[in-house]
């Protein structure tokens, strides 16, 4: 009875080699490449996240202050990461055409004396200057000079998260 359970059991394991080897080429190593491969892209691994996009949308003031029509998209983990940003900027006043930006998108955590204010830095890819915005607790966006003071007190002046 044991004799006919361990060739069962070595029937098996030969049928099981012998189809895997089939499927990749009768090479050695397949079987220990498929494990490797499948214990790399696991679906419950911690390590893959899902990177998303924010959108936000309104007026502010931006070069030399002008008013502008702006659409920031900030790629990242989530709004407390740094990320990757496009920003398009639509001059109302001043007949420059719009312009468009992307970079690195800096979280930096307090500014000032008060370490609850969150502002996202927006380092260019292109040399244009750095732009700082304010979030607040609507998750809207404010420009803000370096300091962490709203360049504009107009309340109307500030992108809102559409996405």
């Amino acid at each position: 009875m044991k004799k006919i359970v361990l060739f069962a059991a070595a029937s098996v394991v030969l049928l099981l080699q012998a189809s895997c080897n089939s499927c990749n080429g009768n090479n050695e190593n397949a079987m220990v490449m498929e494990i490797e491969t499948d214990s790399i892209y696991m679906p419950n691994d911690s390590t893959i996240v899902d990177v998303q996009t924010f959108v936000f949308e309104g007026l502010s003031p931006m070069d030399n202050n002008a008013p502008a029509e702006v659409i920031l998209a900030f790629r990242t983990v989530s709004l407390n990461n740094d990320g990757t940003y496009t920003i398009t900027t639509d001059y109302i006043d001043e007949g420059i055409a719009t312009q468009t930006d992307n970079g690195e998108a800096i979280i930096l955590a307090g500014a000032g004396n008060d370490s609850t204010v969150t502002i996202i830095e927006l380092v260019s890819a292109n040399n244009m200057p750095a732009v700082n915005f304010r979030m607040n607790s609507d998750s809207s966006l404010v420009r803000v000079n370096k300091n962490g003071t709203p360049v504009s007190n107009d309340p109307s002046h500030k992108l809102s998260i559409k996405k």
